[in-house]
């Protein structure tokens, strides 16, 4: 397929931390050769960890700081979900170099300054993730324009990989955000009844820690700081991803959970969230109303080795052919976003 090469900035930086960190990453991949893609970090630390500059260097990818940012001809910024982009007024400088400034929040919520930028004209177009997202971001958007884009995982960074546990393994991964887990987050594993299961939790700290203090995490647990294992490392530990979530909190689209699944881990996680349009339930993962059902539908899939390795297949392969889907996702970049 055949593009034009637009001239790109994206304001951020790429990480394995983080779901808009880790969503640039993979649209650098996506899109480096067909744009002129730039690169510009919040502060001047960033442009020394050699791990990315030397990953950009090797995708054709330049990087600087605004301020060294040579004035476009005609191009694009685009910011995900990053906090300083209009406290710190980085896109007041972006508009003044005569870029068209593309904004997506990725979460259910407004930044800071966004709303504002939004109503001024700063922002020329926002981009969604999913409906569940413009349900509860459009209004203040008014008549700007928009892009539905999802997100794009490249299925490279997430190999399918069979498990051979000495022990049944359970976990989640998620960034560090409390209110993604539910108030009797340990005891919901504990009580899903299991034998000789472990649990193996990503990202922990000691916020996490507090709020569960009432709470003996025993020999059974590994509580992980952030990135202490490489995400697919972690998720190649797991069995099943259980993910049950916060009542005050709605998952704007769970990119975790399809990491899980391109790895041939089994999703189980709670209705009323983008989740419902990932997975296929009683296919490619379970929805699970309530804890009886989280609880039955593990058993099942623990009793059930032939069960558990034909849905692992059927989760890589949805999650490869239909959420992931390269020259799809490139199109609505190309031909939606920056067009």
């Amino acid at each position: 397929m055949d593009f034009p090469l637009p001239n790109l900035v994206f304001f951020g930086w790429p990480s394995h931390l983080g779901g808009a960190a880790t969503k640039l990453a993979h649209l650098l991949i996506l899109l480096h050769r067909h744009s002129k893609i730039t690169v510009v970090p919040n502060e001047r630390r960033f442009l020394h960890q050699k791990q990315w500059t030397r990953w950009m260097d090797g995708l054709g990818i330049k990087y600087c700081l605004i301020d060294q940012l040579a004035k476009p001809s005609a191009g694009y910024g685009l910011a995900l979900s990053n906090q300083r982009f209009f406290v710190d007024r980085i896109c007041l400088k972006a508009k003044e170099l005569g870029l068209k400034i593309v904004w997506s929040s990725e979460m259910m919520w407004h930044h800071e300054g966004e709303v504002d930028a939004a109503r001024t004209g700063l922002v020329d177009r926002v981009l969604y993730v999913s409906e569940v997202q413009k349900a509860a971001l459009s209004e203040n958007y008014g008549s700007l324009p928009s892009a539905m884009t999802g997100n794009y995982i490249d299925p490279s960074f997430f190999p399918l990989h069979e498990r051979r546990n000495v022990q049944f393994t359970i976990g989640r991964l998620s960034r560090l955000l409390p209110e993604k887990y539910p108030e009797d987050f340990p005891v919901c594993y504990e009580c899903l009844d299991i034998p000789e299961c472990r649990f193996r939790v990503m990202a922990w700290d000691d916020q996490l820690s507090q709020r569960y203090k009432w709470h003996k995490f025993d020999h059974r647990w590994s509580l992980l700081r952030p990135e202490q294992e490489k995400q697919a490392e972690f998720l190649h530990s797991l069995n099943l991803f259980v993910y049950p979530l916060g009542h005050f909190f709605t998952e704007s689209w769970g990119r975790s959970t399809v990491e899980a699944m391109l790895t041939g881990c089994i999703p189980l996680v709670p209705p009323g969230h983008h989740l419902d349009r990932l997975i296929i339930s009683g296919e490619t993962g379970f929805i699970c109303d309530d804890f009886r059902e989280y609880q039955r539908q593990a058993l099942e899939l623990y009793h059930d080795c032939g069960l558990r390795s034909r849905m692992a297949r059927q989760c890589r392969d949805h999650a490869v052919s239909r959420l992931c889907q390269t020259e799809g996702h490139r199109r609505i970049c190309l031909e939606e976003v920056f067009a």
